[in-house]
């Protein structure tokens, strides 16, 4: 009798994995923001009715784990961490690129049309000629070429001419680096997610969707995340400045300065300067400044006692905003893995720049000194 309980017991389980729904799961890489609403609650289960584990901010990014059904999704907030299920009216998927993506030609220059071409090169035939807003189905991608069916032609369409369905592009942008180097491409939103490549400054990306602090970007072929801070819009976001007109510093007399890569005394030196020498302070800090010298448009950071400042601040300090509202940790070391928080440093508060840098800032909040993200120090 025993035996014939559990036989019907597994032939149950069975038929009910055999007509359970299936479950789409994500592909690695698969993100939206959240929008629509100034947050999205994130819950125990794919319901209103279970309990709320946590809540992404407007412009958000999460990771989308699982597709559960078309009202919901199973999302990680990539910057708690959190995992839960969001409510899909309100997530705006980010672009995708790969098969099975749908997409329009999306020319920067709207009256010029877009080649497809029989073979994924510039020099190959050209099979038809299509203007922004027309539909593409995306076959595959590769090398920075779409393999896609487009009224009814097979060919080959460069990425960066072409707008995914979920994000839409935004426009261009230009690369900008406040010490002249490269700047991260990220796999994804967050300083978490590994580098798939560096962009010099100047370069022009094709901005795929905004959302807080990353932005999705698409750059010779390749897609990819970077922080909102080192991308501009407009021709030319950061001119060099004319010798002598732009300076706001100078080196002192009795100095010899070295103009290192990075604001500290071990990192490699760029370049010596006499005194008198005209500098353009970039960022200022107690400590550090970043700069350019003119004469040269050498750039990297130059101590600051050894500079005589122009109409600037004797303190330079900056607000902390976070677009959520919360706080902002002040770690032990420029890293989110490597760096223990040494406070949380509330919305609003004022800090004082030691150091400025590119990704991270090193700064003073009242007798505690560490390192803060650059994205959520605002000017004044």
């Amino acid at each position: 009798m025993n035996r014939i309980k559990h036989l019907a017991a597994a032939l149950t389980a069975l038929v009910l994995l055999l007509t359970a729904a299936p479950q789409a799961w994500a592909a690695p890489g698969d993100f939206a923001i959240v929008t629509n609403t100034s947050y999205l609650n994130m819950r125990a289960g794919p319901g209103m009715g279970y309990e709320r584990v946590g809540s992404v901010s407007r412009n958000g990014w999460v990771e989308i784990i699982s597709r559960t059904n078309a009202d919901w999704y199973q999302c990680r907030d990539v910057g708690s961490g959190t995992v839960g299920y969001m409510s899909t009216g309100f997530l705006k998927e980010a672009s995708g690129g790969g098969a099975g993506s749908t997409a329009v030609v999306n020319n920067p220059v709207p009256t010029q049309f877009l080649n497809l071409r029989v073979s994924p090169s510039y020099t190959a035939p050209v099979i038809g000629i299509f203007y922004n807003g027309t539909p593409v189905n995306v076959l595959s991608e590769s090398g920075g070429w779409c393999y896609v069916l487009v009224n009814g032609l097979y060919g080959y369409f460069r990425i960066e001419f072409l707008s995914f369905s979920g994000g839409g592009a935004a426009g261009t942008a230009t690369v900008y680096s406040s010490n002249g180097g490269r700047v991260n491409m990220r796999s994804g939103p967050s300083y978490t997610y590994s580098v798939l490549t560096q962009l010099s400054p100047g370069t022009v990306v094709t901005v795929l969707m905004k959302g807080a602090m990353f932005w999705q970007i698409s750059a010779g072929g390749t897609m990819g995340f970077m922080e909102s801070s080192f991308l501009r819009t407009g021709k030319d976001p950061s001119p060099p400045p004319s010798p002598g007109g732009s300076a706001n510093a100078t080196v002192k007399a009795s100095a010899r300065l070295n103009l290192r890569e990075q604001a500290s005394t071990s990192s490699r030196v760029l370049g010596q300067y006499p005194g008198g020498t005209a500098v353009q302070v970039r960022a200022q800090g107690t400590q550090w400044c970043a700069v350019t010298v003119p004469s040269t448009g050498a750039k990297g950071y130059m101590m600051t006692r050894y500079l005589t400042l122009r109409g600037m601040p004797e303190v330079p300090t900056k607000i902390v905003r976070n677009p959520s509202g919360s706080y902002v940790n002040l770690r032990s070391a420029p890293s989110k893995h490597a760096g223990g928080v040494r406070v949380r440093v509330p919305h609003n508060s004022i800090v004082t720049i030691i150091a400025p840098g590119n990704e991270w800032t090193q700064v003073q909040y009242g007798k505690t000194k560490g390192y803060m993200m650059t994205y959520f120090l605002k000017t004044f």
